[in-house]
Formats: C-alpha cells, sequence, structure tokens
C-alpha cells in the first residue's frame, strides 16, 4: 500500500509515526496547560501536520462521555480552520483503514487508546 501525503502551503500532512510520538504528546500537554499523565481524552493520534522537521499539529480519534467516536485535532499557534480539517480528514481515512466497524464497535479503539496511553505514561 503507497503511503499518501498532502501538502498545503509548506504544511505536510501524513500518518503517524512512533518517532512523532513525543512531538505528539508535547503538543497534547501545551493545548491542556497540564504536564500530568495522560489520560484516555489524549485519544490515538492517527494523523500529523509537519512543517520541515517540526511537527505543528496532530489529528485523533477519542471515545466520547456518550460513547461515540470522534475525531479531532491540537496545533501549535493560532487556531486553523482548514488545518483542523485536514488532519481530522487524515485521521478518519486512518480511522477506518485500521479498525473495521469503528463507528458501531468502539471497544477495540478504547483499548488500543488505553494501551496506548499506558504505555506513554510508562515509557516516556
Amino acid at each position: 500500500m503507497k503511503e499518501q501525503n498532502h501538502k498545503t502551503n509548506g504544511i505536510e500532512f501524513r500518518k503517524v509515526y512512533l518517532s512523532d510520538l513525543g512531538a505528539v504528546m508535547r503538543l497534547y500537554q501545551l493545548t491542556q496547560q497540564n504536564t500530568a499523565k495522560l489520560t484516555a481524552d489524549f485519544g490515538l493520534p492517527l494523523s500529523v501536520a509537519s512543517n520541515g522537521n517540526e511537527i505543528v499539529g496532530y489529528g485523533f480519534a477519542a471515545v466520547n462521555q456518550l460513547g461515540e467516536v470522534t475525531l479531532k485535532s491540537h496545533f501549535k499557534g493560532a487556531e486553523d480552520l482548514s488545518m483542523g480539517c485536514t488532519l481530522e480528514e487524515q485521521a478518519k481515512k486512518t480511522l477506518h483503514s485500521t479498525f473495521e466497524n469503528a463507528e458501531e464497535d468502539h471497544a477495540k479503539l478504547k483499548h488500543a487508546i488505553q494501551r496506548l496511553v499506558d504505555w506513554l505514561n510508562n515509557c516516556y
């Protein structure tokens, strides 16, 4: 399967790599203004926006309090609606290619989020 990267105004949008997780965690903690341990609200990062070698945003899937899958994004600087939409669209594509029936059966996604959060809290 060929990797699809999308580029807009010098910003590259792509899937998340393991090596991106440190930068993604820092972005999340900046948006939360909190350096405490991660929770399920961190979600499952699925897409990133990079400017050169710097990760400037990421899109992720989470399960809200109503049990619905939500796609959201966090990024540095002023809110950019087009960047947020592109990150969420990339995250949606990755979500559907990774988790079959993610909209109906949230168990696998919830489990993946919890495992990632536990791993990051213990390793970073």
